[in-house]
């Protein structure tokens, strides 16, 4: 039982290392004076990837993370100039988001350092081992859903 104890104290500081290496590494990268938490670039992105009208409720689920979250996370996106609010012709109640000109920039940054972060992180390793790692987080993810 400590073992497991152990693991989860362990992947705690993995996540924490590895979220502080981003940061280390992102904000000696970007170029773009704008400034964003792991949080909202992960929401931006998700913008970005979703491949039709991207709404709150949408990146709510797709985040884990409830409405009122995610609103907070829009509203400073917004602020920063990042993503722009659409009313929906047809339902004024909805509003879609859409990535602004500023926000793509910022996102193909941001991505490019963390892709190079994580490929520095994962020197050393094997595809197998990397690909084992995987199976693990989202066994772990998954079974937590379930909780």
């Amino acid at each position: 039982m400590q073992n497991q104890y152990i693991s989860l104290l362990e992947l705690g500081k993995m996540m924490r290392n590895v979220f502080r290496a981003l940061k280390k590494r992102s904000d000696k990268l970007i170029q773009v004076e704008i400034k964003i938490s792991p949080e909202q670039f992960s929401l931006l992105y998700a913008i970005r990837i979703k491949e039709n009208e991207v709404i709150q409720k949408d990146m709510a689920e797709m985040m884990g993370k409830d409405k009122s979250a995610i609103l907070r996370l829009i509203d400073t996106l917004e602020e920063k100039k990042l993503v722009q609010r659409v009313v929906d012709s047809k339902d004024k109640r909805k509003n879609f988001l859409i990535i602004t000109k500023l926000g793509n920039q910022v996102i193909d940054q941001y991505k490019k350092a963390v892709d190079d972060t994580m490929e520095e992180l994962l020197q050393g390793l094997s595809q197998s081992e990397i690909g084992n790692f995987h199976k693990v987080v989202c066994h772990l993810m998954n079974n937590a859903r379930m909780l």
